[in-house]
């Protein structure tokens, strides 16, 4: 149902309220915070691949003099128009993307719940990254290289933030994930499972990326820490064993996201052997 909206204060929008807004977004964001149990997915594509995923469909938001038509998706739920200024007001215009949607979220994994999956054989673990478009890329990456769960710190950022979900086009949607509450613990049992970690980092002892070696049965979960210090000498301590990607020039590491693609592929590589 097509239903104009002229007003912020309109309380049917309220769940599209703050996107611009960044403490109140992290606090919406934040699980357990205000709105936790829903996410806002950008973007005709992001929306779609966001059902495909299971999450349900809540409401939409569109621009009133979009002509494009609209998914089929779109026919079950209460897909609200608003003008351009509203839509300045809510998203930012050169950033929106023809339609927000509001999901409700669906049960997390837990970590047990990825562990105990015998069929998860890549997984990608990342400690302190609060930056949405690093996260985002690292989904993306994990989408297309072959990486089957993905465990955070709890110092890291939602995966389901507006950007982070933009950023990595929906491909993240399919992605399990779990949160882990303490990394000294929870890299124990990760490892007590069976799966060799991985840590990222540039320092000259670490193993080169390169000459990895693995058979298709094997676990491997490859760690990475956030943009500028990386991962925390107790993670790094944690670690099954350390490893660098090779560099050139006067360069020493990579962004995080690039890092990512790289470490993602040379694990790939490493199965085939």
């Amino acid at each position: 149902m097509l239903i104009a909206v002229n007003e912020v204060t309109d309380p049917r929008i309220d769940v599209f309220l703050g996107l611009r807004d960044k403490s109140l977004r992290q606090r919406r964001e934040a699980p357990g915070g205000d709105l936790a149990g829903i996410f806002i997915a950008e973007g005709d594509i992001v929306i779609e691949r966001a059902i495909a995923a299971g999450y349900k469909l809540r409401s939409v938001l569109v621009d009133a003099k979009r002509t494009r038509p609209f998914p089929e998706q779109f026919d079950d739920v209460d897909v609200f128009a608003a003008g351009e200024q509203l839509l300045e007001h809510i998203a930012g215009y050169h950033s929106y993307r023809g339609a927000l949607g509001c999901f409700y979220r669906k049960e997390v994994n837990t970590l047990d719940d990825l562990l105990n999956d015998a069929s998860i054989k890549s997984l990608v673990l990342v400690e302190g990254i609060n930056n949405p478009t690093n996260l985002g890329t690292i989904l993306r990456c994990a989408a297309g290289l072959g990486i089957e769960a993905m465990l955070l710190s709890p110092n890291s950022i939602d995966p389901l933030s507006r950007r982070c979900c933009r950023v990595s086009m929906g491909e993240g949607f399919a992605i399990p994930y779990a949160w882990l509450t303490d990394m000294t613990m929870d890299i124990g049992a990760i490892k007590e499972a069976g799966i060799e970690v991985l840590a990222m980092t540039p320092r000259s002892d670490a193993t080169d990326i390169d000459t990895l070696n693995y058979a298709r049965a094997d676990r491997v979960a490859v760690m990475l820490g956030a943009e500028g210090p990386g991962l925390t000498e107790t993670a790094l301590s944690m670690a099954t064993r350390l490893v660098r990607i090779p560099m050139s020039g006067a360069a020493d590491s990579l962004n995080v996201g690039n890092a990512a693609a790289v470490a993602f592929y040379a694990l790939g590589q490493a199965r085939k052997l």
